[in-house]
């Protein structure tokens, strides 16, 4: 049974997927590299990623801050969208950074590969968690009439998480409950942050239902601490939800990693620079002419002449 090639690929995906999230930042030349293209065309697509991302991004908070009316000022770092974006940016960038210092025969600094594997560790699984959890809560709305959707909509909730995810299918970056820990702090530390807007009345930038005083408007309706057991529930929820994304995006790179060669592009070209000068070795001797027998007296002369 154990012969079966699916059922090896079955049991490496659940080996992985069992395990305990930790909090590891470790990481190889390896890792910044693809299998489906060489090095020099990785740091080029790693480039275009980081520009989607930071043009994107910069774009977006220069017009909710400045252009919108009302201005969301300060509150528009107060959402985890933008929070998780600004990371996922971050992430894009440092990644580039990595890669193109490993393609010139370089070593990147330890804060910027560390900084690169935690946004990374972050920012793929919350891409997925904000896209799925802002569609589940304004679904109705949109049905109804009531919400606009607008293409930043569409972008900070489902393509940007469409591009981080053909990204991680495409590099050989790892990603297991080693280092699955840091989504499941990230999410934490948030709603220790919205407990923070709640007690110090940070409120919203705009008028909420159920609050006059628009100080006391929450974040996010599911995290509203006026309502303390309600907001609990959800919290606790939120969390199991982050342990059962960290294992599937621990299933997916063995799923990944089993389908994909662990080689870079540069080991495979010198590789298959050392199997041609093997068969030149072998071959050059054979084409070569045998002067010996050339010389030899007295001389072969074919019966035609």
């Amino acid at each position: 049974l154990k012969s079966n090639p699916a059922v090896l690929l079955c049991l490496d995906t659940f080996a992985a997927m069992a395990c305990v999230p930790g909090f590891s930042l470790s990481c190889e030349r390896k890792d910044f590299s693809s299998p489906y293209m060489s090095e020099e065309n990785y740091v080029r697509f790693r480039a275009v990623w980081a520009v989607i991302f930071v043009v994107h991004g910069l774009y977006d908070q220069y017009r909710s801050i400045f252009l919108d009316e009302p201005s969301q000022g300060i509150h528009y770092y107060f959402y985890l969208t933008h929070q998780s974006r600004l990371v996922q940016s971050l992430g894009q960038l440092t990644e580039w950074m990595c890669a193109r210092s490993f393609f010139k025969g370089e070593t990147p600094s330890a804060w910027i590969s560390k900084t690169t594997m935690l946004c990374f560790a972050v920012g793929q699984p919350i891409s997925l968690l904000v896209a799925g959890g802002y569609w589940l809560m304004v679904w109705s709305d949109v049905e109804e009439g009531k919400l606009e959707v607008e293409y930043y909509t569409v972008y900070n909730h489902g393509i940007n998480g469409l591009l981080l995810f053909i990204s991680f299918m495409i590099s050989r970056m790892p990603y297991s409950c080693s280092n699955g820990g840091w989504v499941i702090l990230a999410g934490v530390l948030y709603l220790g942050f919205s407990l923070m807007h709640f007690l110090f009345r940070w409120g919203s930038y705009q008028p909420c239902d159920g609050y006059e005083d628009q100080r006391e408007c929450p974040v996010y309706d599911q995290f509203d601490w006026h309502k303390p057991l309600r907001c609990a529930l959800f919290s606790l929820i939120a969390i199991a939800i982050g342990f059962v994304v960290v294992l599937l995006y621990s299933g997916l790179a063995a799923l990944r990693n089993c389908c994909t060669s662990s080689q870079t592009a540069g080991e495979i070209a010198e590789l298959q620079k050392e199997d041609m000068e093997d068969i030149r070795n072998v071959t050059e001797p054979l084409n070569k002419p045998d002067k010996a027998a050339a010389t030899a007296w007295p001389l072969r002369v074919p019966r035609e002449v």
